[in-house]
């Protein structure tokens, strides 16, 4: 048998480069010491992204009171008054800043105004409030949003905080619908000659300004369209949302209503945004943690957006009765106190209970009650009465969206 050619094969294997050497073993990485060095760097890198976010909160309300409070004077000096909508009426100037439209979606009522030199006759400017009265029912989602100068100062300083900022891009979905404009009888004669069915046909009317030397040539209409018409817009949306977080859509759409009757370009001063009247600070920061693992500062570009009101929105129920209130047995019970936390929190809630700012200790004393009581309770022990009453509104409107 023939093993010696191997031999040399075995030699330059035992002695190849790399093959340990027992008595001069090669370093090892010191791997405790590489991840404490990682664990430092993920830690670093998330106190940054807590302090841009806190910063970017901070900003988004100063920013916000500053160019409302600008706006405002503008407005007041070129109008003589300044119009202070709640959110479910949306008022917006043209640019040129004679025309202001208002659009009430609880009543259906729109105006259009125009600003005029005293003395001016409807005729004179028929041309230019049909015009107006034109684009108002053309505008588009993108235009509306353009058109809010609070808002778009408020989205140029949020862009200093890119990192933590999450914008959006509305879209050119119209604000009304063909039919709303079809619908419209223009009249022009100052009176309404047509019986008080027909909601839908414009009149004109005329008034002193509140700016001196000044007249306000008015047009006003309703739009045609139910509550319900206004809320299937917005269906596939809801049930996309309640499917994926569990919640039910009837609880949505009450929502929706109660915060802004469906008016996509509702806001308020805390500042709150859109459809479900998201305050970016608390709704907006929890439903993002829960939806994107960090939370996020929503422009709003963002929450103007129907479809991302409604998606935050949901996640925010989704966390009041999935996370803060997963302690509550009974799931009527639950929902109760759910619908009163979207409108002033969880420590809130708890005073209605135990008359202390504490949800976790009002807990036990709520699984003593039955379903009906709780209702009783957070309808009159609430301590702030818009809560008492949001409570009963979303509650009984639930019961339309069955």
């Amino acid at each position: 048998m023939k093993i010696w050619p191997f031999f040399p094969v075995f030699l330059m294997i035992t002695s190849a480069p790399g093959v340990v050497d027992a008595q001069n073993p090669p370093e090892m990485p010191d791997l405790s010491s590489e991840f404490e060095q990682h664990k430092q760097s993920l830690m670093m890198e998330f106190d940054q992204y807590k302090q841009e976010l806190e910063a970017g909160f901070k900003a988004y309300k100063e920013t916000y009171n500053q160019a409302f409070n600008a706006y405002k004077q503008v407005i007041s000096q070129h109008w003589g008054e300044f119009r202070d909508a709640p959110p479910d009426t949306w008022v917006s100037y043209a640019q040129a800043g004679n025309v202001r439209r208002t659009v009430d979606y609880s009543t259906g009522e729109v105006q259009v105004e125009m600003l005029v030199e005293k003395g001016t006759r409807i005729d004179q400017v028929k041309n230019q409030l049909d015009e107006a009265v034109y684009r108002l029912l053309n505008t588009t989602e993108e235009e509306a949003f353009d058109s809010d100068v609070v808002a778009n100062r408020v989205e140029r300083e949020l862009s200093n905080y890119p990192n933590v900022l999450q914008k959006g891009s509305l879209g050119k979905d119209r604000l009304f619908t063909l039919q709303d404009m079809l619908s419209l009888q223009m009249n022009h004669d100052g009176f309404l000659k047509v019986n008080a069915q027909d909601r839908n046909v414009a009149v004109t009317d005329q008034r002193a300004a509140q700016k001196e030397d000044k007249d306000i040539i008015r047009v006003t209409f309703k739009v045609p369209h139910s509550i319900h018409e206004r809320a299937l817009k917005f269906a596939e949306s809801v049930q996309a949302a309640a499917k994926k977080e569990k919640i039910d859509e009837e609880l949505i759409f009450a929502i929706m209503e109660t915060e802004s009757s469906f008016n996509p370009m509702a806001k308020s001063h805390v500042p709150a945004y859109g459809l479900m009247q998201i305050v970016p600070r608390t709704a907006g920061r929890d439903a993002t943690e829960y939806l994107y693992g960090k939370s996020k500062l929503l422009a709003p570009s963002y929450l103007f957006k129907p479809e991302n009101n409604i998606t935050i929105g949901a996640a925010y129920l989704h966390v009041l009765y999935y996370r803060y209130m997963r302690k509550i047995k009974n799931h009527e019970s639950r929902m109760y106190c759910a619908i009163a936390a979207y409108n002033t929190g969880t420590s809130n809630v708890g005073k209605a209970f135990i008359n202390q700012a504490s949800f976790t200790k009002a807990t036990p004393v709520i699984n003593q009650l039955e379903p009906h009581e709780v209702y009783e309770k957070l309808k009159k022990q609430l301590p702030q009465k818009e809560t008492r009453q949001y409570i009963e509104k979303v509650s009984t409107r639930m019961e339309k969206y069955l």
